[in-house]
């Protein structure tokens, strides 16, 4: 976009959408959003995006089916996906809920945890 690092954000909540959006501006990354799990997966094939942020409670699909898309395709099979999950989600059991996630960060938002967590992949 304009040489800063490019970041999808995928989160069903739209407050947090924009909250997210406005911090990572802050951080000097460009951003593209979404609130859909289809339109997550377009966005990546389009912009091949440095990182992807992915809410595990979509409800329009699954994470897990955007997860599945994205590894299976040869231009977005290698961008690092960060779970973002409820702080209680993240406590049950991660082994199998984070199956094909690169990485994983709580809500509510920690922006420092958040911005190491992106550090590792850009």
């Amino acid at each position: 976009m304009n040489g800063q690092p490019l970041i999808l954000v995928v989160e069903q909540s739209l407050h947090d959408l924009e909250l997210l959006n406005s911090h990572l501006g802050i951080l000097n990354f460009s951003c593209i959003c979404t609130k859909q799990g289809v339109r997550a997966v377009i966005l990546a094939q389009t912009h091949q995006p440095d990182v992807i942020l992915l809410d595990t409670m979509l409800s329009n699909w699954s994470a897990n089916r955007v997860i599945d898309d994205l590894k299976h395709d040869a231009k977005t099979a290698t961008i690092p996906i960060i779970a973002v999950t409820p702080l209680t989600a993240a406590q049950e059991d991660e082994s199998t809920m984070f199956t094909g996630f690169d990485d994983c960060i709580t809500k509510p938002y920690d922006f420092n945890q958040l911005e190491v967590v992106i550090s590792r992949y850009i």
